[in-house]
């Protein structure tokens, strides 16, 4: 009888981790309805567009609108889809320290004008999944953002019916 090397038991740890990130990235939970309010920080139109092999990595785009009278600063995302996600601002520049929301302003991550690079992923995303997203705030604290993943080619979504 052969006995394991630690390497293959690492590899396993590390493949049942990643899969068990990827199903909870994919199964929808509970979040407060964006169109609320009272809330003072509102995401909308969250979507991450799916992959084209052969990468292992994700673009996830949305809107984030500060309705407060004070500016907040989005600290980090964080998705279990993926080993880690970077924030990339407008410049495609990586924001590691974060981006500040002005009171009564937005920040809009789209093509071309940033977005939340998902890498390494645990497995493969396919249209028809949702990826879970913690957006966390300064002052807001933790926001949890469902984005459903959209197939290459296919229209984002618009939640506000904007251009």
């Amino acid at each position: 009888m052969r006995t394991p090397r630690p390497a293959a038991i690492g590899a396993l740890a590390v493949g049942l981790l990643g899969a068990a990130g990827l199903i909870r990235a994919t199964v929808p939970v509970a979040v407060p309805a964006a169109a609320s309010s009272s809330a003072p920080i509102v995401v909308s139109e969250a979507y991450v567009r799916q992959p084209t092999p052969p990468t292992d990595a994700a673009a996830a785009y949305f809107t984030i609108t500060n309705t407060t009278d004070r500016a907040d600063r989005l600290d980090s995302v964080v998705s279990g889809a993926g080993a880690s996600t970077m924030l990339h601002t407008s410049g495609m520049q990586m924001n590691m320290a974060g981006v500040t929301i002005p009171a009564h302003g937005r920040l809009v991550l789209s093509t071309g004008k940033g977005h939340v690079m998902i890498e390494h992923l645990f497995g493969v995303l396919r249209p028809g999944q949702s990826v879970n997203f913690d957006l966390s705030f300064a002052s807001a604290g933790t926001i949890t953002v469902v984005a459903p993943v959209i197939a290459p080619g296919n229209p984002a979504p618009r939640i506000g019916g904007g251009p």
